[in-house]
């Protein structure tokens, strides 16, 4: 397995460990005998953030060059950004490899940066009380290789960024294209 991918994987089982934690653990609380409403909702809530979170980061890292309208797109996004405000400012459809690339923008700057609201704009996604970056990550925007899991993850939005045509840039708002 490539560096990246060792990276990338990691950031993935942590990514997935709440939600599958929540489902298994409302499951067993479950009584065989008698259905507890409040546990089946935990169940359903757990696998919808579940199954939100693996369409955003399949399309943000596996969906290659696909096209998207923009209304489905942002449902996709918020969806997979389960507890995060999102403002979505996008307007019309990602093509030409943009739809990746805006899910993993607003995936990546979410999850460093947890609990803020956010902005998706045609140029970028800001953060409106500030935007953190970790050394790593802000390193591989400006051409370092990726040396842990979210700066891998900042790699392969690097790269799709590059299959569209963008460069990308970080900076105390947000992450942009140009």
């Amino acid at each position: 397995m490539s560096d990246i991918s060792h990276w990338v994987v990691r950031w993935l089982c942590h990514d997935m460990a709440t939600p599958i934690a929540s489902v298994m653990t409302a499951s067993e609380l479950l009584d065989d005998d008698k259905p507890d409403a409040e546990i089946n909702e935990l169940i359903q809530s757990g696998a919808q953030r579940l199954a939100g979170r693996l369409r955003l980061v399949r399309l943000a890292l596996g969906a290659g060059e696909s096209a998207m309208a923009g209304a489905p797109l942002g449902k996709l996004v918020m969806a997979g950004l389960d507890g995060t405000s999102v403002e979505w400012e996008f307007v019309g459809d990602a093509t030409d490899g943009m739809a990746p690339l805006v899910a993993g923008r607003a995936m990546l700057v979410a999850d460093l940066n947890r609990m803020r609201s956010l902005r998706v704009t045609l140029d970028g996604v800001e953060v409106a009380q500030g935007c953190n970056w970790p050394d790593s990550v802000a390193a591989v925007f400006a051409g370092a290789p990726a040396s842990d899991n979210r700066s891998a993850v900042a790699g392969m939005i690097s790269d799709a960024a590059a299959r569209a045509g963008k460069t990308l840039s970080c900076d105390g708002k947000g992450l942009r294209w140009a």
